[in-house]
């Protein structure tokens, strides 16, 4: 980080000292996402020399299991991002982006693997507390002193310390220095684009570095060309990036960028591996052992010492089980296994704690799960039985209510990115039919918060009550279109006409008069 803090404020862009501290925190968050955090995983034992030696406790990684979580919930390939037919009644808009209205497989974010990309970065987001989205022109020319390109990328920034805000607000930020290093013939290279906002657009400068020392608070380095001779800068017309965070407020310091989503629950991640590691141990410590009379074992000297006569004699001596055994199955007692009872060998059989460990891991897993949103239940040894999405929502009311919190900032980012990727298809790209001021619609995934089979009971029960006709069960469930459904259901009728014949149908017979008295 010392490196690009340094180029920003030699280009002009310093960045202050709350901002530069909070990377060593974003560093740490990131360490518990892979895993290992060196000053709680390893630790020292002393052995019976009373020598000293490292250890690493037992992890198991629930911070990215977390995040891993979090982002399946919340960005994945059932996720649609679906846009409305243009004033003419076209699919313009949404075969850019999309390809299709279904698969989403063609257009920008298919070219650009985005449910892929997305559902990683999400990850992320939630490990480090920010990523970053940014659109890139493919192909781009210059046409008489116009930019034009073939279409528009999606790409990612997935490193939190490689996003440094440069303006910003209480509610968002509109300037940005993006970066990425790469080695080059065993030569270490830094690429920084600076995405800075003008009246009309955003003006992007890029910037190509060798960094040839550092040492101490001193960086060398020098300015290259470009390696494939990009633009020193060009100007779009919309915002062109934009900033995931948990949709939680920052508690940890007071900076635009965003927090992890276990940032208030290391506690409980330190708490889930040492109960963990005490789950290990025990099993490991549990081996059989039998301690037997050394008259049974032959034995095989392991240290030597000089005696007064200059003669070298052995001083510690251990049995010698054979190759075959381990060592730490049969333990050697001297000549009498026990004081009071004498005997040539006894068998020890440890008990392993397995309920009590077992409860151990289950209680601080139930802490982590509900501290990171997740419900108390999210994480469970002994589910026995299946459950519905019904009683998924009863059950878990917590991991609901988190999810559509979380989606909110979700569903303004892609709403904002996709606006953004239009405008860069009509004004850039030329693609005609485009409309900017669409309406975007984000479309998540409920499934694990839809019971299918309730919703086909409720149907088959509105069929019979007359709410709905049988073709529209075989167009839900079936995928038939009208046409199809209606001959296989024998129901030609139109609606308009079913529902006039069911209010305004009138009696056939006719109801005659009294007749009065002459």
């Amino acid at each position: 980080m010392k490196v690009l803090f340094t180029i920003l404020k030699d280009l002009g862009y310093p960045v202050s000292q709350d901002v530069q501290d909070y990377y060593n925190k974003i560093q740490f968050w990131n360490d518990w996402w892979k895993g290992y955090v060196q000053e709680f995983h390893k630790y020292q034992i002393k052995n019976e020399s009373g020598n000293s030696r490292d250890v690493k406790r037992k992890q198991m990684r629930m911070a990215k299991k977390v995040c891993e979580d979090w982002a399946d919930l919340l960005l994945n390939d059932k996720t649609r991002i679906l846009v409305e037919c243009n004033e003419h009644g076209t699919d313009a808009t949404q075969e850019f982006l999309t390809g299709d209205k279904e698969d989403q497989n063609g257009g920008v974010l298919g070219n650009s693997k985005f449910w892929k990309l997305g559902n990683k970065a999400v990850e992320r987001e939630f490990a480090q507390g920010t990523v970053c989205f940014y659109l890139q022109l493919v192909n781009p020319t210059v046409n008489k002193g116009q930019l034009s390109a073939q279409s528009v990328q999606i790409k990612a920034i997935k490193d939190a310390q490689k996003i440094v805000p440069l303006t910003y607000d209480e509610e968002d930020i509109s300037e940005i220095a993006l970066a990425s290093e790469y080695t080059q013939n065993g030569e270490r290279f830094m690429y920084i684009q600076v995405f800075k906002q003008e009246q009309e657009g955003y003006q992007i400068y890029n910037h190509y570095f060798k960094i040839n020392s550092v040492s101490g608070d001193a960086v060398g380095y020098e300015r290259v060309s470009a390696p494939h001779g990009e633009a020193i800068s060009y100007k779009l017309p919309c915002k062109p990036f934009v900033i995931l965070k948990p949709n939680v407020e920052n508690n940890i310091a007071d900076v635009p960028l965003g927090m992890s989503i276990y940032a208030n629950a290391i506690d409980m991640l330190e708490s889930c591996d040492l109960a963990y590691d005490n789950l290990f141990m025990d099993t490991l410590l549990g081996k059989k052992k039998v301690f037997m009379d050394q008259a049974l074992f032959s034995m095989k000297p392991t240290a030597y010492a000089l005696n007064d006569k200059g003669e070298k004699v052995p001083v510690r001596q251990e049995p010698d089980v054979g190759a075959t055994l381990e060592k730490s199955l049969y333990v050697s007692t001297g000549t009498q296994v026990s004081p009071d009872k004498p005997r040539l060998f006894e068998e020890y059989n440890p008990s392993l704690r397995v309920d009590e460990n077992k409860e151990n891991v289950q209680f601080n897993l139930n802490l982590l799960s509900s501290k990171c949103g997740l419900g108390q239940n999210r994480y469970q040894f002994s589910i026995q039985n299946m459950t519905t999405a019904t009683q998924v929502r009863a059950s878990n009311k917590e991991l609901t209510e988190s999810v559509w919190k979380q989606r909110i900032a979700i569903q303004d980012a892609l709403t904002e990115l996709t606006r953004s990727i239009i405008i860069l298809g009509k004004e850039k790209c030329h693609i005609s039919g485009l409309d900017p001021d669409v309406r975007i619609t984000i479309q998540f995934d409920d499934t694990m918060f839809l019971d299918e089979e309730a919703e086909r009971l409720r149907m088959l029960q509105e069929i019979s009550a007359g709410i709905l006709q049988k073709w529209e069960y075989r167009v839900r469930y079936y995928g038939e279109d009208e046409e199809t459904a209606r001959e296989m259901t024998g129901e030609t009728e139109n609606p308009a006409d079913r529902i006039q014949s069911m209010f305004f149908q009138q009696d056939k017979s006719q109801v005659e008069e009294p007749e009065g008295e002459a």
